[in-house]
């Protein structure tokens, strides 16, 4: 038995499906014994995972971790299932041990990590857990050896999600309970399209996880996995969770006509730079398929920061996408940071 725990990291209204851990676990269905636990749901995981165990063997403790709220619980939890199953390993994957493998590591009841995507990784890592636990074959992976030192196997390169099977939502207990009511609709659902950004801004942590690449779906998946979570739980709104949507218009043409049937209003994060070289008619196609507003990465308004951001963009660009963007009914929503440090200061 495999247990795939998400560790509460925000509030009841807030919950979205858990797509890092459905992401594992679409690999694991129809091949491996599984349970998916969520904090954002159970509100005492530790006692489902006891309940878990008391039925079936636990051989794995699969953790998802976010820098942030995720963390708290995430500690508090493996500390103690540590303390209650001492022989069973227990691995962290996520945004935090890809971003900080060595300080995960010191944490005396984490045995291995998986840095950035866990498809591939999660197969190879239960063999070798099953097999004596001999990692170093496996890419994307950090353990401490026999010396308590800390190793780090090679990155492993990063997949579409098309090159995976759908995620398994109905594993998910009481699934209806991620559809939430938000600015776009009553039933928002939220997906993610691709994974990685092929920008290197030097502030944000997809740089370190993706390596520079971005890998996307098509679009045809994309509208059919849209289709079937509207059939099957009456969404009217999606969220798109990826971390730059439009990275080619074609796609995003494609996709817009293949989603206007369903009458969804959708949220999404954009490049600016990208999307000023989308035509008029791209950008009211998107427009007539339901995007109601893009989250545009603006960070500063000094030509001088962006440059030391590695942002590749300018503030008339900013500007522009301003006025432009608004003229299709699409709201702009921008994003600054404050307190800049990845450059000179001053």
């Amino acid at each position: 038995m495999i247990v795939l725990l998400h560790p509460r990291s925000t509030r009841p209204k807030n919950r979205r499906f858990p797509l890092s851990v459905l992401a594992l676990a679409a690999i694991l269905e129809g091949k491996e014994d599984y349970e998916i636990v969520d904090g954002n749901i159970d509100p005492h995981p530790m006692d489902t995972i006891d309940r878990i165990a008391r039925e079936r063997p636990v051989e794995m403790l699969g953790v998802s971790v976010m820098p942030g709220p995720q963390m708290v619980q995430a500690i508090a939890l493996s500390k103690e299932f540590r303390a209650r199953y001492p022989k069973v390993p227990i691995v962290w994957g996520g945004y935090f041990p890809s971003l900080y493998p060595d300080a995960a590591l010191n944490a005396s009841y984490v045995d291995v990590l998986v840095r950035s995507q866990g498809e591939d990784t999660l197969p190879e890592l239960l063999a070798a857990i099953r097999g004596g636990r001999d990692f170093r074959g496996i890419a994307g992976v950090s353990y401490k050896d026999q010396f308590g030192l800390h190793v780090h196997t090679q990155d492993r390169p990063i997949r579409s999600p098309g090159d995976f099977p759908w995620m398994p939502y109905h594993r998910l207990r009481e699934p209806a309970k991620y559809i939430a009511r938000t600015f776009l609709g009553a039933r928002t659902a939220v997906h993610h399209a691709s994974y990685g950004c092929p920008y290197r801004c030097k502030f944000c942590g997809v740089t370190k996880v993706a390596h520079g690449r971005q890998k996307a779906e098509s679009p045809e998946r994309t509208a059919a996995i849209l289709t079937h979570l509207q059939r099957e739980y009456a969404i009217d709104a999606v969220q798109f969770y990826d971390n730059n949507f439009f990275l080619r218009e074609a796609d995003a043409a494609e996709l817009a006509e293949r989603i206007a049937p369903l009458k969804l209003k959708w949220w999404c994060e954009g490049r600016i730079d990208a999307l000023l070289r989308y035509s008029d008619e791209t950008m009211t196609a998107l427009r007539r398929a339901g995007c109601e507003m893009i989250f545009l990465g603006a960070e500063s308004g000094n030509d001088r920061h962006l440059r030391e951001m590695d942002k590749q963009l300018t503030s008339a660009q900013i500007l522009e996408i301003a006025s432009r963007i608004g003229k299709f009914g699409i709201i702009p929503e921008f994003s600054f940071v404050i307190g800049n440090r990845t450059g000179r200061s001053g």
